[in-house]
């Protein structure tokens, strides 16, 4: 698939929610220079944070919050926008909004707040996991609108996701031991918060016949042995590795999830530790991704990588 869009393809762009983790990377990816002629500027973005609204070329800010109430400003206010880009928490009453907001306006694209876990490989093991979040696009898409989910992997934040926060890939930082679903070679992919602002700056500049229903990006690739010796070496200590059969531990999974039909947050990190021991395409890694979509030849921008 070619990103260069045609002449007369120069979308408008509203961003909704960006008080979270991907609101600055994907503001600022919007300056890239190769965007100057693809995208009409400014892009609108929707926020709740009065610090953050400090218009400037590519940005303008609108203050407001998902809510009913608001609906019928946030529509008129977005009014023939042709790519909106959702970066909102996964909230089920949020979402059914949201929902209402995009059917009226009709964009030629919807980019939902997917990001993270592969949930169509997800799903092919647990059906219901996350289904808020793609019952959501599901939804949208029986409006006529375009829908990309974007699927991410593990964020990786410097100082934070991969570095200190380490739950997600098995580590125990209570008790020195790291327990993991798979050999410890087994690579899972993992994506910077840049490369992601990055990446929906890119899509959302493509002619909507382009884009697949859905992409898969990764900033790099890397072992859960990787992952356990930075963290050794970083914090100058030992942990015990254990290792538990994946798929045993996923019928149980399997078994806990079909009657609950939920996970509190102390599960969310097993779940994430087991999809990736599992390997290849079952929600945490890919046989192969849409980096060359989104960042033709590597030329838009240099990924990230873990080790740097």
């Amino acid at each position: 698939m070619s990103s260069k869009p045609s002449v007369s393809y120069k979308p408008s762009v509203a961003v909704l929610g960006t008080s979270g983790f991907l609101g600055e990377p994907v503001l600022a990816a919007f300056s890239r220079p190769d965007l100057v002629d693809k995208i009409q500027f400014p892009v609108k973005a929707l926020t709740t944070n009065i610090r953050q609204k400090r218009d400037n070329s590519t940005v303008q800010f609108v203050e407001g919050s998902i809510t009913l109430a608001n609906k019928q400003a946030i529509i008129e206010e977005l009014a023939g926008t042709d790519v909106i880009i959702e970066l909102l928490p996964a909230d089920l009453g949020i979402f059914r909004v949201v929902e209402e907001i995009v059917k009226e306006i009709q964009p030629k694209v919807f980019i939902p707040s997917q990001f993270g876990v592969d949930l169509e490989q997800v799903q092919k093991n647990i059906p219901d996991f996350l289904s808020v979040k793609s019952d959501h696009s599901t939804k949208i898409r029986e409006f006529g609108v375009k829908v990309v989910d974007i699927y991410t992997s593990l964020f990786a934040i410097p100082e934070s996701a991969l570095y200190e926060v380490v739950g997600q890939v098995g580590i125990n930082k209570e008790e020195n031991t790291a327990t993991l679903y798979g050999p410890p070679q087994t690579k899972v992919a993992i994506s910077f918060l840049p490369d992601i602002g990055n990446a929906v700056a890119s899509l959302a500049s493509i002619e909507p016949l382009k884009l697949p229903n859905s992409i898969r990006i990764q900033s790099d690739e890397v072992s859960y042995a990787d992952i356990i010796n930075r963290y050794e070496v970083d914090h100058n200590i030992k942990l015990k590795v254990n290792q538990i059969d994946g798929q045993q531990t996923l019928k149980s999974a399997q078994e806990k999830y079909s009657k609950l039909k939920t996970f509190g947050p102390g599960d969310f990190f097993f779940y994430l530790t087991l999809f990736g021991g599992l390997g290849t395409d079952n929600g945490l890694s890919y046989s192969s991704n849409d980096d060359e979509l989104v960042n033709p030849n590597g030329q838009l921008w240099s990924w990230s990588k873990f080790n740097n």
